[in-house]
């Protein structure tokens, strides 16, 4: 099944495009789908992001199609076909 991935600020730099669609297998979940993002994209990938299901205060934030995952089962969170999956990275600003 295919889902799409959208990167914003930094991490788009990184891997070089705004939005990518990926073939996944049914049951994955968000946590999954990042594993197999760092794989493709590597350490700077991996720096970018550092772990964001562990760290207290975590590089990077997920949506799925626009909600917030801490709202729906974190990154136990199904994905299914045609979702959008948007990674934020904190923006800081004066």
């Amino acid at each position: 099944m295919k889902v799409n991935v959208r990167f914003l600020a930094s991490i788009r730099e990184i891997v070089g495009a705004h939005e990518i669609p990926f073939e996944i297998s049914p049951g994955n979940t968000v946590k999954s789908l990042l594993e197999i993002l760092e794989s493709r994209f590597g350490a700077d990938f991996e720096e970018a992001v550092g772990k964001p299901f562990e760290d207290k205060n975590p590089r990077v934030m997920f949506l799925v199609n626009g909600r917030d995952i801490e709202f729906l089962k974190g990154p136990q969170t199904e994905l299914n076909e045609g979702d959008t999956v948007v990674l934020i990275p904190p923006v800081a600003g004066g």
